[in-house]
This record gives C-alpha cells, sequence and structure tokens, in this order.
C-alpha cells in the first residue's frame, strides 16, 4: 500500500518513525517532504513544484497519515486527502482530543466522514500502524 505523512515540519521526527514503521510492514512512501522540510524562504518556483508533489503523493497514497499539530500545509493535505477520499483511508492522530472536542486548534474537516480520529499516546499509535 502507498502511504503519505502529513504534519508540520517541527513533527518531522515523528513523521519518520511513522514511515519507517510502514514501510518496515512492506508499505511504500509516496513523498518524504521532510528532506527538504521548511520552502517558505525559497524561490517561488521551488514552491510551486514542492506544493504540485505533496499534492500528488497525497492523490496518489491509499493511506494518508496526519500527526497534529500541524499548520496550513498540513490542512491543505487534509483537505486534498478528502477530495481524493475514494479508495483511501485517513488516519488523523492527536495526543489529545483538544483539536477534535473544540477545546483548542478545532477544525470541522477533522470530523469528516473519511476520517478515523485517534487520540493517545504516540507510541499507542505506532502499534496501531504496525498492524496495517
Amino acid at each position: 500500500m502507498k502511504f503519505y505523512v502529513a504534519s508540520g515540519v517541527p513533527n518531522a521526527e515523528r513523521v519518520n518513525k511513522v514511515a519507517r514503521v510502514l514501510t518496515a510492514n512492506g508499505h511504500e512512501r509516496t513523498y518524504d517532504w521532510t528532506r527538504h522540510g521548511d520552502v517558505s524562504a525559497e524561490s517561488p518556483a521551488r514552491k510551486r513544484e514542492v506544493a504540485q508533489t505533496e499534492s500528488q503523493a497525497v492523490i496518489d497514497a491509499q493511506l494518508v497519515v496526519l500527526l497534529l499539530p500541524g499548520r496550513f500545509g498540513t490542512h491543505a493535505e487534509l483537505g486534498t486527502a478528502i477530495a481524493s477520499s475514494a479508495n483511501k483511508r485517513i488516519l488523523l492522530w492527536s495526543e489529545s482530543s483538544a483539536p477534535f472536542d473544540g477545546t483548542e486548534g478545532f477544525c470541522v474537516f477533522y470530523h469528516h466522514p473519511a476520517v478515523e480520529r485517534f487520540v493517545g499516546p504516540f507510541d499507542e499509535f505506532l502499534h496501531y500502524l504496525s498492524a496495517l
């Protein structure tokens, strides 16, 4: 299965832990944005290239994993995943329920029917992913 992992740049280490668990089970990463990280200071052409590449990677993935907290890019990737959700699984993880219950960092699209929400310790989520 092809997968994509979205999150904010500060979560790059966790993103790569998720990717390692999934690749260890024979799954294929569609794109590793952590290799370049933040591109906000790069040229407009480079920003367009990254935006197109990341969007296509989300579309090509059969599994999209989103780790909160995320910023604008993470939410754009969530929207892309939802828009292309036919035959796609979308897993959204948060350590606390705050983004889901509206107390902090709420986004209505976290409650889209195509999105599966997980709340709990990161290690428990990694264990869940290891069974996929």
